[in-house]
């Protein structure tokens, strides 16, 4: 009986040593890099054997000479065999000892690539894997990795993620704002919308139906690196415009239907702090009667205002996001120059004896909107004016101004709606303007 309870002892402390897979227990999706060159990183395989076989330490090893842990655990076991004595040090002895011996399966490949010959004996071996100041053994990982996970597939797509077709797919491209000026802004919700306008015109009481707007094609040049924000960009657009103000009077109508060519470009200093924008217009401009014949050419440069505004008078600039800011402002300031030849005057009674004429000047803007949140209305405030000055002196000065509250019904919202008061000359046929106006505007 004696003898059978010694036996049973002596197995439940063998027992205490679990069985060692050797390579098998290591999980290759730790591996890295690609190809042959894919391994699995020593320290990555030593925190797998330690999550697996945990040390355990005791008070009588903090007493006397201190020996460093790998070292406890290569001695932990001689050549020829390892105890069964339960220790946490002999138990990852073991697990190491059995990946040494081991050295290939279907997974992993265990090689020397010291500078030195590999150890001959257990201990030597065992520390050289544990140290990892200096190259020894490289695990190289044989299965190719493992693919990563399929996407989900949705079933339905949302309305607004639906791809375009036929006649929307064919003008999702084109931009559409109140000037061609404003068409260069990349985000539509920043522009300044094109609209059609009941107008109460103050100088004569007439009420009638309005319209301005431009439409410019996709670029048909392009250049430079537009998402670099310290690189210089560029297009070449083709556009049409139209402003129509009727009135009972022809010789007070503004009637102005442009074809043109418009040049952005932008000049961003190596910082990508500021960046100035320049603008190069040549257009053929006549009316919806095809009476009138002039062509222009403009020159402008809007500096970076905005980046000015945060640096000197932080708060009063727009935030950068509108969806983070609660009022949210922007301004802006372009200077302007422009040449305009009369071939025909037409019926726009200003030009008649005006065959050309260079102005200067410059188009200042202000805009101020409350965000009430990504799917809520908002509202807004907006300021234009513009001056162009004869630098000839021959009655060619003009001057606009155009002040705008608006209702969007989203901050993303292609609507707009408003109540708009516009007086001053119209820029390029001087006819006078004075009215106010309810406006339903669009943007894209």
């Amino acid at each position: 009986m004696i003898s059978l309870l010694a036996s049973l002892l002596i197995s439940a402390e063998a027992a205490t040593i679990p069985d060692i897979n050797a390579l098998t227990g290591f999980d290759t999706v730790a591996c890295e890099g690609e190809g042959e060159a894919r391994q699995l990183p020593r320290q990555k395989a030593i925190a797998q054997l330690l999550a697996r076989y945990p040390i355990v330490v005791d008070v009588a090893d903090f007493s006397g000479p201190q020996t460093p842990l790998a070292q406890r655990v290569a001695n932990a076991c001689p050549d020829d065999a390892c105890p069964a004595d339960g220790s946490s040090y002999a138990r990852l002895n073991a697990a190491v000892a059995a990946v040494l011996d081991a050295r290939e399966n279907s997974q992993l490949r265990l090689s020397w690539t010291g500078d030195t010959p590999e150890p001959a004996s257990r201990p030597e071996r065992i520390a050289a894997f544990f140290d990892l100041s200096r190259p020894t053994y490289t695990l190289t990982c044989l299965a190719a990795a493992p693919l990563p996970p399929a996407p989900a597939i949705v079933a339905d797509l949302p309305e607004d993620k639906t791809p375009e077709t036929g006649l929307r797919a064919a003008i999702s491209h084109w931009r559409i704002a109140s000037t061609v000026s404003e068409t260069e802004k990349d985000d539509y919700t920043k522009r300044d919308p094109a609209r059609l306008t009941y107008t109460d015109n103050a100088a004569d009481a007439a009420a009638v139906i309005s319209a301005k707007g431009t439409i410019a094609a996709p670029a048909i040049v392009t250049w430079g690196d537009q998402t670099v924000a310290t690189q210089g960009f560029g297009d070449i657009r083709p556009f049409t415009s139209y402003e129509r103000i009727s009135n009972i009077n022809v010789a007070n109508e503004v009637n102005n239907l442009d074809l043109g060519l418009r040049g952005h470009f932008r000049f961003a200093r190596n910082d990508g702090k500021e960046a100035y924008i320049g603008g190069l217009t040549a257009a053929y401009e006549t009316d919806d009667r095809l009476e009138s014949a002039l062509t222009r050419f403009e020159a402008s440069l809007t500096l970076p205002v905005k980046t000015w505004l945060d640096a000197s008078l932080p708060g009063l600039s727009s935030a950068g996001n509108d969806a983070q800011c609660v009022i949210c402002q922007t301004t802006s300031m372009t200077l302007v120059t422009d040449y305009v030849d009369v071939s025909d005057p037409g019926a726009k009674a200003a030009l008649i004896d005006l065959p050309q004429y260079a102005r200067a000047g410059f188009d200042a803007q202000w805009d101020v909107r409350l965000n009430r949140g990504p799917d809520k209305p908002s509202f807004g405030f907006n300021l234009q004016y513009n001056r162009r000055q004869d630098l000839s002196n021959q009655g060619a000065t003009a001057d606009r101004l155009i002040s705008r509250a608006a209702y969007y019904p989203t901050p993303q919202s292609h609507y707009v709606f408003g109540l708009e008061y516009d007086k001053g000359k119209d820029l390029t046929s001087l006819t006078g303007i004075d009215r106010w106006m309810f406006t339903w505007g669009y943007r894209q």
